[in-house]
């Protein structure tokens, strides 16, 4: 896997995302405490059809006392009018620790390793055509 370094354009995308899917104004947001230079996201084709996914997260997203945030995997769609859609369900992972696209693919897109509570504990997720999204899978 190559390694990825958080990009200022794929976080501002990310973003304006997220608080639209929250129906959250960023004035809203603050009185949340949750605002945009707790976002951080890269780009990623991870189909491999030219087109880059969007993986973010934001710290406000924390379990209580678990440390995990949420990532959200995001695919370009250009018939919504944030060009943006979520493709995974809620994936949990450690921010202090490695998020892994893997060579392995399922249904096209690369399988994604996320590790959680700051130990060897980590799971893989992988897309499912039907459902169209990243799932974990026991």
């Amino acid at each position: 896997m190559s390694k990825c370094k958080n990009s200022e354009e794929a976080s501002v995308l990310f973003w304006n995302w997220l608080l639209a899917h929250t129906k959250l104004t960023p004035k809203n947001a603050a009185l949340h405490n949750i605002y945009q230079q707790d976002s951080a996201a890269v780009f990623y084709d991870l189909n491999g059809d030219g087109r880059r996914e969007i993986l973010g997260t934001h710290y406000a997203t924390a379990t209580t006392g678990m440390g995990d945030c949420l990532l959200y995997i995001l695919e370009y769609d250009e018939t919504k009018k944030l060009k943006y859609k979520k493709i995974s369900e809620n994936l949990y992972f450690d921010v202090t620790l490695p998020v892994e696209i893997l060579e392995d693919k399922n249904a096209g897109f690369s399988k994604i390793k996320v590790f959680s509570n700051k130990d060897t504990e980590y799971k893989i997720f992988s897309f499912d055509r039907k459902k169209d999204m990243y799932f974990y899978k026991k």
